[in-house]
């Protein structure tokens, strides 16, 4: 599943803890926005870790999950891009070299 994470969080030393855990499981589209294409398993060890930094009476992060249809929708301006995880095939030719092939 694809999620919009954003934060708001006054405290430096949060907020950088915040941003380098989101960093590792996915890429920043805004200062305090990432995009994360991870699956639920991630999203909840994600929440743990984000809940043993953050201050529940002073910060604010929020996980909005996109499906595919609503993937489908999103309309990017300017210099904004998308980018999805993506799968690829390792390929063995005749000679035994491996290749990345085509995303699916």
């Amino acid at each position: 599943m694809f999620w919009v994470i954003s934060y708001d969080i006054p405290n430096d030393k949060r907020r950088r803890k915040v941003s380098d855990i989101l960093e590792g499981y996915g890429r920043r589209s805004q200062y305090s926005v990432f995009e994360c294409d991870i699956d639920d398993a991630k999203r909840i060890k994600l929440e743990m870790r984000l809940m043993q930094v953050i201050d529940k009476d002073e910060d604010d992060v929020r996980f909005y999950p996109l499906n595919e249809a609503d993937m489908q929708r999103v309309r990017l301006l300017g210099k904004a891009t998308l980018e999805r995880k993506r799968g690829f095939y390792i390929i063995q030719d005749e000679d035994g070299r491996e290749r990345a092939d085509e995303p699916f």
